[in-house]
């Protein structure tokens, strides 16, 4: 009876991963296990772009379960540049900053524990700015080299 349900187990493995697999800032967009009617999307063009034109990149706001607001800024070859939160409650951050969040979890180890209510990590493959307090989160992170021409640090919401 063993090896009969061995290769079930082995099977099912796959679609387990799928469940709990995602993508983050660098990659794919994250999806929190939101359902779609909670996803919107919306276009935002270029300031030189034409109509008719790509849009220069797309951003993917997310209103999560606990009130959190997550937008993914996506390039058009489908890759997260830059990622931003606020609200209530922290989004897992794990999630979001994907690769980067052991960059974050680094630089915040490495600080006094007073005032830990704000950490800015600045470096060249990545940029991490986190603050808030009890019911009120806010950050942005982004890659400095995959920003768009167009795009500026200042248009992270």
């Amino acid at each position: 009876m063993r090896r009969s349900l061995l290769p079930l187990l082995l099977s099912l493995l796959p679609l387990l991963a799928c469940g709990y697999a995602y993508a983050a800032l660098g990659g794919a967009p994250s999806h929190f296990g939101t359902t779609p009617a909670r996803l919107t999307a919306r276009s935002l063009a270029a300031t030189a772009a034409t109509a008719g034109a790509p849009a220069a990149w797309t951003v993917s706001t997310t209103t999560l379960d606990s009130g959190t607001v997550v937008r993914e800024y996506v390039n058009p070859a489908g890759a997260v540049f830059a990622v931003s939160w606020n609200g209530p409650f922290l989004p897992d951050l794990r999630t979001l900053l994907g690769q980067h969040f052991g960059t974050m979890t680094g630089a915040a180890a490495q600080r006094p524990k007073a005032g830990h209510s704000q950490l800015a990590v600045e470096r060249p493959d990545v940029v991490i700015i986190s603050n808030g307090h009890m019911r009120a989160f806010s950050g942005r992170a982004w890659i400095p080299g995959e920003l768009p021409a167009s795009f500026s640090p200042d248009n992270i919401e």
